[in-house]
């Protein structure tokens, strides 16, 4: 008995070429993508001021990812078998929902995009009007605001990775808040910018505790912020301490939470015996009064 001949070839040779391209494809798919790996955000929803925590599990990561959101990119953190980072906003950041999108490569090289939505409120700030006497007024200089820049930026350059800090954050000192987070700042009838911090009213002398563990890179006088010190708490979280009367610790100095690092004063722009407590995360000045309640 004769086989009986395919009376197709052609189609057959067309078949086994596309079974074999698709299984080609199905390869290549399953070595860029991984399901497992997810970013993780939390809270999804922030106020102006205030921070998201993020974290990719490394499991499966070749290298360190990158994260994207706002218009940036933010450093990364080895947080133990995951990479974690602070999104921090403030009342720059436009109302609105953003994309948090995390790009990496695979164990085995190839590329990989995770992505979450957070959705950052806006707050209506109030505004504050001061009017200063001809000593204070002489610091309004564009030249006196770049000095502190440069100054703050050069002891800020070298932070820590590990986190320092050990729970909730303490008040610096226990006083009514005089002027709060946000508030635009108008001096002399010119706007200065949103307040980068809250001003706490206590007495002249009051001992001022550092609100946790970490370490001081910058304990000195500035220009406007009077006599200033800065704590290092790791992951891109410095603390300030502003307008001190006096300074009781040095750069370089490791302070436990509760620790006094100095006493209030009226140095600086400053009408009055206060302390102007401050908070930035990843280069950004947020809220401090969350952290407190961590």
């Amino acid at each position: 008995m004769t086989k009986r001949q395919d009376r197709h070839p052609r189609f057959a040779r067309r078949l086994a070429v596309s079974v074999v391209c698709a299984m080609v494809a199905a390869l290549v798919l399953t070595k860029a993508v991984h399901p497992q790996v997810v970013v993780h955000a939390q809270p999804t929803v922030v106020r102006q001021g205030q921070v998201v925590a993020v974290s990719i599990p490394a499991a499966l990561l070749g290298g360190r990812p990158m994260v994207r959101f706002a218009g940036r990119t933010w450093p990364l953190y080895r947080m133990g078998s995951s990479w974690g980072t602070y999104l921090a906003t403030d009342p720059t950041t436009k109302a609105g929902r953003y994309a948090v999108v995390v790009d990496a490569r695979s164990d085995s090289g190839g590329s990989m995009t995770a992505r979450t939505q957070v959705t950052v409120v806006g707050v209506v700030f109030p505004t504050r009007r001061l009017t200063f006497d001809t000593q204070h007024r002489a610091l309004l200089t564009p030249n006196a605001a770049e000095v502190e820049r440069k100054r703050t930026e050069a002891a800020l350059r070298l932070l820590e990775d590990a986190q320092l800090w050990d729970g909730p954050f303490l008040l610096p000192v226990s006083g009514p808040v005089t002027s709060p987070y946000g508030v635009l700042s108008i001096y002399q009838g010119q706007v200065w910018g949103f307040h980068r911090g809250v001003d706490l009213a206590v007495p002249m002398g009051t001992p001022v505790q550092v609100a946790n563990d970490g370490i001081v890179r910058l304990a000195e006088e500035l220009p406007l912020s009077g006599n200033a010190v800065l704590v290092d708490h790791g992951r891109g979280v410095v603390s300030s301490y502003f307008h001190l009367a006096a300074i009781h610790v040095s750069t370089g100095d490791h302070v436990r939470k509760g620790q006094i690092i100095g006493t209030v004063g009226t140095t600086g722009l400053s009408l009055g015996p206060h302390l102007h407590w401050g908070m930035r995360v990843n280069g950004v000045h947020v809220d401090p009064l969350p952290w407190t309640r961590l």
